[in-house]
């Protein structure tokens, strides 16, 4: 639903509410609860409504659309997903070409088959129907009533204040736009010819940036409660399991070729089980993964936590 725009300098912004990516949002917190502190109590309060079988969807589906952040692009590559109501933008989705849905998947160098694709649709109808759709009743107004307070702030300040204010990973400067995430982002101001601003009440502390040729996307964070005494249990997690002496030795042996177990114990000069019960909390804290080959388990080092471990740590302290 588009609520209203401006347009500054050459630049078209628009201030747009789409129920289906909150929905999608608060399966990516449900699918990742440990890293969204704020939404605690939610989680607990939607797990008492689930049956196992949903849950145990929503994590299945979690694997392939990168904890349904890569599903959340629909809405800005097809734009009936914001203008439609969610049962509506799902039939919609259900009629989209196969290989422009697995063109979203590509860019996050994925593919999804045909049948999985029709059972994903499956699960968000019966996700909404069961679950969101009495959810949706209470945030809807205070999301609507955000991108109204956004789009008085950006006709009385202009829009780079806007944009300045809505994170504090993004800097406006003269001639660019910066969001610092992972990596650094740039997007040069004369490129710039459509902002589409939209709002979220779970994804805190995220951000979310979507970047076309000549538009970004990007998401206003409300936060509903207060957990600010609270670190992300997922990253407690994995500065724990990085704060012993064995355990670093293990991630740099197992980097960059994988070793078994008993390799690590040979090379480290330390016992089977010393090993096991160092691997067992990198591999809850995700910064190891394990596969199979014959009768051995080879562990490997988990590069892309790693590599987005500074990025958390940051995104928590700002």
């Amino acid at each position: 639903m588009r609520v209203d725009a401006i347009y500054e300098k050459g630049i078209v912004v628009e201030f747009v509410y789409s129920p289906l990516f909150e929905m999608f949002c608060a399966l990516h917190v449900l699918s990742n609860s440990q890293h969204h502190i704020h939404r605690d109590k939610w989680v607990e309060k939607i797990n008492s409504l689930m049956t196992e079988n949903m849950k145990n969807d929503i994590n299945r589906f979690s694997l392939i659309t990168d904890e349904y952040l890569i599903i959340m692009d629909f809405c800005n590559d097809f734009k009936e997903c914001s203008d439609l109501n969610i049962l509506s933008a799902l039939d919609f989705l259900d009629d989209v070409p196969f290989y422009k849905i697995n063109g979203v998947f590509k860019n996050y160098n994925k593919r999804i088959t045909n049948i999985y694709y029709r059972e994903l649709l499956r699960f968000l109808r019966d996700f909404y129907i069961k679950i969101f759709q009495n959810e949706l009743k209470y945030i809807e107004p205070i999301i609507i009533r955000e991108l109204k307070r956004k789009l008085t702030l950006g006709k009385d300040k202009g829009i780079f204040y806007l944009i300045d204010s809505i994170h504090s990973r993004i800097e406006v400067l003269e001639d660019e736009i910066v969001f610092y995430k992972f990596k650094e982002f740039r997007v040069k101001l004369v490129d710039l010819k459509y902002i589409n601003i939209n709002v979220s009440t779970f994804i805190s502390p995220h951000l979310l940036l979507g970047q076309g040729k000549n538009s970004i996307n990007l998401t206003v964070l409300i936060e509903l409660g207060n957990n600010e005494d609270k670190c992300p249990k997922d990253l407690e997690k994995k500065l724990k399991a990085l704060g012993d002496a064995t355990r670093l030795r293990i991630l740099s042996e197992i980097n960059p070729i994988g070793k078994s177990t008993q390799e690590l114990s040979n090379s480290l000069n330390i016992s089977e089980a010393a090993v096991s019960k160092a691997l067992k909390l990198l591999l809850e804290a995700k910064l190891v993964n394990k596969i199979r080959r014959g009768n051995y388990i080879i562990y490997s080092l988990n590069s892309i936590e790693i590599d987005y471990l500074p990025y958390n740590i940051y995104e928590y302290i700002n």
